[in-house]
């Protein structure tokens, strides 16, 4: 049995091709996908600057689908019913999945990356990693919680208190889903920075009470006229180059907190001096814990947090590059882009 899947051979390099359909396991599903939205780490690998993904390679790992078959061990899905799955495969006995971090499992797995993803009609997951869906939330908002579990992870693993002044830089996807789990936690004042005004609008209009175009105006200046010279409570950096991430640090105020999110620079020089005597907070934030997952689920459906705007296009399968393209040629002018195998 054979099933039609984007396969990515490297590059600008992707192919409509039949391959496989996935045979399940005892303690897995098949998963009929009936949307995959494109990550931003997956249009890097496109565009040549991420080498993390190895061709070839169905990508995909946000995404929501309907069971269409059953492993016999399976008790809590029935064939049919509408799920989110949390793309993370976690050994569960390594320490970091003991403590509680299976973010950092030492034998983790995303589908897309280390396995074959969700770019094609069938995925096969593990039954414990899929999450049923209400009728009133859609398969686009399913696949939407991976996002926002990236999200909530760097926002419950910082430390964010009731009326800080927070700030992030990138208006991204992760960036602009960052601004909605602050607000939820209680920021008092949110700042977006970005370099497109299409990016900060939408920013605006998802609960930013001040918008900067670090094109042009000076970001760190802006930050310090607006907290009377004391800076940012919390910054969260949601691009990942040396330059944003030492923005971010000047912006701060003293024992102020930087959660690093982006990925973009592998190794950055940093001024030590800058964050030493001022006894700044710096830290990583990767991916997200089963129960991040749970709770972004939880948001969703709970309609806490409204993911639907932030889906600018939704495409067939077969026009998989296409979609790929037009994240790369309209970087600002696109959000989230949606596959429908």
């Amino acid at each position: 049995m054979t099933m039609k899947a984007a396969v990515w051979y490297g590059g600008k390099d992707i192919r409509i091709e039949d391959v496989p359909k996935p045979k399940i396991r005892n303690d897995e599903v098949l998963v009929k996908v009936k949307v995959a939205g494109i990550c931003g780490s997956e249009l890097h690998a496109y565009e040549g600057v991420s080498q993390r993904r190895t061709p070839p390679l169905v990508m995909g790992h946000e995404f929501a689908g309907e069971v269409a078959e059953i492993g016999k061990d399976v008790k809590n899905l029935k064939l049919g019913e509408r799920i989110a799955v949390d793309p993370l495969k976690r050994c569960g006995v390594c320490t970091p999945c003991v403590r509680g971090q299976g973010n950092v499992c030492r034998n983790v797995k995303l589908f897309g990356l280390h396995t074959s993803g969700a770019f094609a009609e069938y995925v096969a997951v593990p039954a414990l990693n899929c999450y049923v869906l209400p009728d009133h939330v859609t398969y686009e908002e399913g696949a939407m919680t991976e996002p926002l579990s990236v999200a909530l992870r760097a926002v419950n693993n910082t430390d964010v208190k009731l009326g800080d002044t927070v700030v992030v830089i990138g208006a991204g996807i992760i960036g602009l889903s960052i601004l909605q789990a602050a607000k939820a936690a209680g920021a008092g004042r949110l700042v977006a920075t970005d370099v497109v005004d299409y990016r900060l609008d939408f920013a605006k209009s998802l609960g930013a009470d001040i918008t900067i175009n670090s094109m042009t105006e000076d970001a760190v200046s802006r930050i310090m006229e607006l907290t009377n010279g004391s800076g940012a409570d919390v910054v969260f950096e949601a691009v990942g180059l040396e330059a944003t991430v030492q923005q971010g640090l000047n912006m701060l105020a003293i024992g102020g907190k930087l959660t690093v999110v982006g990925m973009m620079s592998k190794t950055m020089t940093l001024n030590v001096l800058s964050i030493v005597p001022r006894e700044l907070q710096v830290k990583g934030s990767y991916v997200y814990t089963s129960d991040d997952f749970r709770r972004g689920f939880n948001y969703i459906v709970n309609r806490k947090i409204d993911m639907k705007p932030l889906i600018t296009n939704v495409l067939p399968l077969e026009k998989t590059r296409e979609g790929f393209e037009l994240m790369h040629e309209k970087k600002g002018k696109t959000l989230k882009i949606m596959l429908k195998p």
